[in-house]
Formats: C-alpha cells, structure tokens, sequence
C-alpha cells in the first residue's frame, strides 16, 4: 500500500514539474531527430486523458512521431491513430486554445495525404492567423510566426 501512494504522489509530483515551455521546446526538436521524438515521449509518461489540454495534444503529438520512426506498418498505425485520438480530444476539451490547433495544423501539413488527416488545415490556418498577433504568449507567438516564415519559404518542418 506505501509503495502505490509514493508511486501514486511521485507521479503527480513529475506532472506538476513538466512546463509548457519544456514540451514546447521538446516537441520542435521532435520532429527532426528520433532521439529527441523519444525524449518528448519519455517526457510525456505521466500525461493521462485529464491532464492539460495542451500537454495532452503535445502527448498526442509525441506518439505520432513514434509512427515516423517505427519500422512495422502495423505499429505505425497504431501510433498513428493513438496520436490523432489524443490531439483531437484534447481540442473538444478547448477548442478555442492556438497552441492546439496550431500542433493539430504542424501535424496535418506534415502527413502523407493517403492518411485522410488533414481535414482541419484551412480552417487551424486561419484561427491562427486571426489571433497570432493577440496573443500574450511570446514565445509561442514567435514559434508560430517562424514556423509560417519556414512555410511560406517552402522549407518544410
């Protein structure tokens, strides 16, 4: 019993440590390196269907890069669909929130076509678009502004 509460209390106490910040800067490391998509995973451990919305949909994010790297079709399907199942129920829990759709449209922009993700591209893209400028977040407004910078350069990721 001693040994599930401490189990149970270190648990809560690694999820109260994780910043938004740290998995923000995990997650664009992520998507260039393998070893760095892992430490986003590992990262990520502890996040649970009732965690932030934001962590959640980074989660999401994370396992979707384990599909990038996985060798077994079967496993990169399973990935797969597990990513998009956490990142789409983090945005029913906070459909207004920027830094969501804007993973959900990274994510989207990034997919082979035959995979029938990226229904939401037009319409992230112009959410993010209309409250870039308002947003209080500086960083996450300089992330986004870069990354459409890259895009409209035609430099993918």
């Amino acid at each position: 019993m001693r040994t599930a509460v401490l189990i149970l209390l270190s648990t809560f106490g690694l999820q109260a440590k994780l910043s938004l910040k740290q998995v923000r800067e995990a997650y664009f490391r992520a998507a260039t390196s393998k070893d760095e998509s892992s430490r986003l995973s590992h990262l990520l451990d502890t996040v649970g269907e009732k965690s932030d919305p934001v962590i959640l949909c980074y989660k999401g994010a994370a396992e979707m890069l384990k599909a990038k790297y996985a060798v077994n079709p079967f496993a990169k399907m399973s990935w797969f669909n597990k990513g998009r199942d956490l990142i789409e129920r983090s945005i029913l829990r906070d459909t207004s929130c920027v830094e969501s759709r804007f993973v959900r449209f990274t994510i989207q922009r990034n997919l082979p076509g035959f995979l029938g993700y990226d229904q939401n591209i037009r319409k992230d893209s112009s959410m993010i678009a209309e409250r870039l400028q308002s947003m209080a977040d500086t960083d996450l407004r300089s992330r986004i502004g870069h990354y459409f910078t890259r895009l409209s350069a035609g430099i993918k990721n």
